[in-house]
Order: structure tokens, then C-alpha cells, then sequence
């Protein structure tokens, strides 16, 4: 497999297809995590949960239904996956067409195999438009991932979904998997937490994370990415499990100013319709965001206290939706501060 321009140093798909190629054995995983590099913070081994891995990446703002893609990696690769947690950031929110990268056409095929999902009823807006603009795309770059070999997982060989390209090097060859273990965690240990002299400014409306934004709420309905998402758990007997990490307090603002309560609303929606926990971490009162020493920049936990308190707080939530059925958990950071010795792995 071979990757080329801006594939270089970016976890894409490709990235992901060779790294869990490499897993010794894909038999004992049950349980992945997806999303953005918010949830490429994740370290589940550290903090003591077996048979995960990692499996989040950049695709997500390359083609439409990156994330659904990043999934369905996951289901090929591991046959015993039971459960995936989902990142729902709010800038995940796409408009409902079709949107590919030239260096994300090569995913196209692998795209329309997701197209049974879409109801023909229209209930999931926007994703009868995406797969007919799908479809209508022509393209030479398509023909390096074979869909046939999709759904016959005993003959799945990963080497054979990509082809070289010329001026190209070979994808593990990239600098960026050396900085990964073979289960998606970064290696490089987190700081503590983040001094107060270390920490960025606030943000301002001018902010390129900021900017992203902006025009989220007047897409809606969006794409449907999550009631795919949904679906795809129910057909493949996958739990989906649906979560929001927190940002810092200052982003926040402007997440409530550009529409998170309609992101929201509609999260609590795909929850109710499919049975689906989700658990939302994106509030003030829930003791995360206003602390600003968890965050390495303005919305990544990438310090040892912030990812493992995400990633305890995952699965505290899973835990009150699987013996209480709570569609909606409520995980707030002292529940998991107090008296948990995983955390001591952080030291003092």
C-alpha cells in the first residue's frame, strides 16, 4: 500500500488498513474506538481496558461518511468486534451531498457498499442524495479499491484494497505509524496536565476552530451520518455506543453561538429512535471543560488526567446504559476522580 501528497503524515484510511494489518491477533478485539483526532487521544490499554483499539483519523473531513468508513475498517479487520464508541463532535456535522477529496476517491467503492443502509423511504435525510452523487462520479482513481473482496472477511487481505501509485511511498513507511502502537494509541507518554504558563490564549470569532463552525446549524439536516451510523450497528450486531468529549470552556461559547443545542437535540433523537446511549460530555456542569489544566489546546485532552478521564468516563456511561438502560447518561468528573485508582498511572 502506498500513499502520496498530503497522505504523507495525515492518518487517513490507508493509514489505518495497514496499522491493524499488523495486529497479531485481530480475534481478541471487541471493542474500537472512532472519530477525530480528539478521540485519537484515547489510550484504552493504559487505562486498563483489553481487546480495543484505536481506529480515529483524519478521513472524517475528506469524504462524506468518513467516520462510517472508519468503522466498517474496524468490522473487516477485527472479526469479534462487540461494541464501538463513536465520537459526535459537533464539527462532524456535514450538508447532505456529497463531498470526496481527489486523494478520497479511491474510497468510493468502499463508500457504496454502505449505500443498503440509506432507507428508501427518505427518513434519513441527505443520504439518498449523497449515493446518487456517488454513483454518478467517474473517475480513474476509483479502480484501487476492489469492493468485491468487502463483505467476504475469511479472503479479506488488506494489501489488496489499495494499489501503489507513482511518486508515492509505502504507507508504512510513514513517520506517522512509528509514533503509534499497533492497537491506533499514540506512544509517546501525555504530561500530567497542562501549567497554567503552557496553557494557549482564549479564542476569538477570528479562530480557524472557530471559523469551522460557522456555517454547521444552516446545513441542517446534514448528511445522516449518525442514523447510518445507528443502522450499521444494528445490521452488523455491533453496539454503537455515541459520545461527545468536551472542549475547553472558551470554545464552548462559540459552539452554543453556531448551533450545538440543534447537534444536540438531534443526537438525543438517533438515541431514542435506535436505541442508542449517548453519552454527552460537552457541558459546563459537568466539571470537564471549565478545567483547563485536562486540555493540551483549546479542545484535545491530550494530557494523561484529560484522556484517561475520558476514557473512564466512556466506560462509566456504557456501564449505566447497559444495567440501567440509560439512553442519556450523566458522567460527571468527580464521579471518576474520586477513588480511582487508574488514574494513579498519571502519578502525582
Amino acid at each position: 500500500m502506498s500513499i502520496s501528497g498530503r497522505e504523507i503524515g495525515n492518518q487517513m484510511l490507508v493509514h489505518n488498513v495497514a496499522l491493524f494489518s499488523q495486529y497479531p491477533t485481530p480475534a481478541d478485539v471487541t471493542t474500537g474506538y472512532v472519530g477525530t483526532s480528539r478521540s485519537k487521544v484515547l489510550h484504552p490499554n493504559e487505562f486498563g481496558i483489553p481487546g480495543a483499539v484505536v481506529g480515529a483519523g483524519n478521513t472524517y473531513n475528506e469524504i462524506t461518511y468518513g467516520l462510517l468508513l472508519q468503522a466498517e475498517i474496524l468490522r473487516l479487520k477485527f472479526p469479534e468486534l462487540k461494541r464501538v464508541y463513536i465520537e459526535t463532535s459537533l464539527l462532524l456535522r456535514r450538508p447532505g451531498r456529497l463531498i470526496v477529496e481527489a486523494d478520497h476517491l479511491k474510497y468510493l467503492p468502499l463508500l457504496r457498499s454502505m449505500e443498503t443502509l440509506c432507507p428508501d423511504d427518505g427518513s434519513v435525510p441527505g443520504c439518498q442524495a449523497v449515493f446518487e452523487a456517488v454513483h454518478k462520479v467517474k473517475s480513474s482513481h476509483i479502480s484501487s479499491w476492489k469492493p468485491e473482496v468487502l463483505g467476504v472477511r475469511n479472503q479479506l487481505r488488506f494489501t489488496e484494497l489499495l494499489v501503489s501509485r507513482d511518486k508515492s511511498i509505502p504507507v508504512l513507511a510513514d513517520p506517522l505509524l512509528k509514533k503509534l502502537d499497533v492497537n491506533g494509541e499514540k506512544k509517546a507518554p501525555f504530561r500530567r496536565l497542562t501549567d497554567k504558563s503552557d496553557m494557549l490564549p482564549d479564542v476569538t470569532n477570528e479562530h480557524v476552530k472557530v471559523q469551522r463552525l460557522r456555517e454547521i446549524s444552516s446545513n441542517a439536516p446534514w448528511d445522516g451520518l449518525f442514523d447510518l451510523i445507528a443502522l450499521w450497528g444494528k445490521k452488523n450486531n455491533i453496539q454503537i455506543v455515541f459520545f461527545q468529549p468536551p472542549v475547553r470552556s472558551d470554545l464552548y461559547g462559540f459552539q452554543v453561538q453556531y448551533g450545538l443545542q440543534k447537534h444536540v437535540d438531534d443526537l438525543i433523537r438517533v438515541s431514542s429512535k435506535y436505541n442508542v446511549p449517548f453519552i454527552d460530555l460537552d457541558k459546563p456542569e459537568l466539571g470537564y471543560m471549565n478545567d483547563w489544566t485536562l486540555f493540551s489546546d483549546e479542545d484535545h485532552l491530550e494530557t494523561c488526567i484529560g484522556t484517561g478521564l475520558l476514557i473512564l468516563a466512556l466506560e462509566k456511561g456504557y456501564e449505566s446504559f447497559s444495567s440501567e438502560h440509560q439512553l442519556l447518561p450523566v458522567v460527571e468528573q468527580h464521579m471518576l476522580q474520586k477513588d480511582n485508582t487508574r488514574l494513579e498511572t498519571c502519578g502525582k
